[in-house]
């Protein structure tokens, strides 16, 4: 069996196992299986459906860790693969990621460990939970020594094959605009809130997205309003009318920065105080420099961006690792019901993780 016939069937297999939020651990279970069987010397550890793998090497050499998460996001299908393309819940977001940093790891182990100190980390609940839901903050936390030792991680999350530093942070915000409800044969008994929301709401629309350079990468600070509800009944005035409104903001704040400078622009918008509700926040991803990331950023030789998502970089920054996102999943795939990857993606993928250790 050649060498993409061998990795498309790993990807398969992969993607035929469901794995929707909160149901990884048969995934799980199952890539346990095949590091033990692949890798006779590697350690396991598995913890809150997370797995930890790490290989023996020499303590002096710089610990590299490839991250992933098993969890997705479409509802399940059959995965299959048709014109080079591969089909399955959460093909490019990021099974393609995770499977392809298995797939170097069996093909270059050896190689690899001459020049670093490996681990892989598989983790759960990454989609769609709050921060201490999170797979990666529940190692974090039970395993502190390990992470402090972490000296370069790359998450593979969609970038479509390009360097993606740092990411931006998310803050979600419900705003609850009052009214009086009122029969709508007699509106003037009453005040229509969505009516009093939209002045707040076209001076929101406009505001533009506002591009900010960090380390020599873009990203852009926006705000949206992604949901919204009026008070129900087809004869009354609505008496409130809300939104959620989602800030997504570079590394140039902190979390707290974030949501005083949020909250402030809501207000400015109109918002009073007491109509904004914090829901939840977690902060952006700073980039943290050193030689080794510099090394081996240029070493992949591909092009590199702003993460313009939230990615877990986010925790490992907090922890002073550096980290970057690079994945062979495409971005505009990312939750689609029938998400896809390319397989020539995630074969170059595997090519250019071999500069990890061949320099170019």
């Amino acid at each position: 069996m050649g060498i993409m016939s061998s990795l498309l069937q790993l990807l398969l297999e992969v993607l035929s196992i469901p794995s929707p939020t909160f149901s990884e651990s048969a995934k799980v279970k199952i890539i346990k299986t095949w590091f033990s069987e692949h890798f006779l010397d590697c350690e396991i550890t598995e913890f809150d459906d997370s797995l930890l793998v790490t290989f023996p090497s020499a303590q002096e050499l710089p610990h590299l860790c490839l991250v992933g998460h098993s969890d997705t996001v479409p509802k399940f299908f059959t995965p299959h693969e048709s014109n080079g393309r591969v089909y399955g819940s959460g093909a490019s977001d990021m099974q393609a990621g995770f499977v392809g940093m298995m797939w170097f790891l069996h093909q270059h182990i050896q190689d690899l460990r001459l020049k670093y100190r490996v681990s892989f980390i598989l983790y759960s609940r990454e989609e769609g939970t709050g921060l201490t839901q999170n797979g990666l903050y529940s190692l974090i936390h039970q395993f502190p020594d390990f992470f402090k030792s972490i000296d370069l991680a790359i998450v593979g999350e969609p970038t479509n094959l390009t360097v993606q530093l740092g990411c931006v942070g998310s803050i979600h915000v419900t705003v609850k605009v009052p009214g009086l409800p009122a029969h709508s044969a007699r509106p003037w008994d009453g005040r229509n809130a969505l009516y009093e929301a939209l002045p707040f709401l076209t001076r929101v629309s406009h505001i533009a997205p506002l591009p900010v350079d960090i380390e020599g990468v873009r990203f852009f600070d926006v705000v949206q309003v992604t949901e919204c509800q009026a008070e129900p009944g087809r004869t009354t005035v609505p008496g409130w009318f809300q939104c959620n409104i989602n800030y997504r903001f570079s590394p140039r704040f902190s979390l707290e920065e974030a949501k005083s400078h949020f909250i402030d622009t809501l207000h400015r918008c109109g918002a009073h105080l007491t109509w904004i509700t914090v829901l939840d926040a977690v902060p952006a991803g700073q980039i943290v420099s050193s030689p080794l990331l510099d090394q081996v950023v240029s070493s992949l030789g591909v092009t590199t961006e702003a993460k313009q998502a939230w990615t877990d970089v986010a925790q490992l920054a907090q922890l002073g690792i550096s980290a970057f996102n690079f994945g062979p999943g495409l971005t505009a795939q990312a939750h689609l019901p029938d998400e896809y990857v390319l397989l020539a993606d995630v074969d170059q993928y595997v090519h250019y993780l071999k500069r990890l250790f061949t320099g170019g």
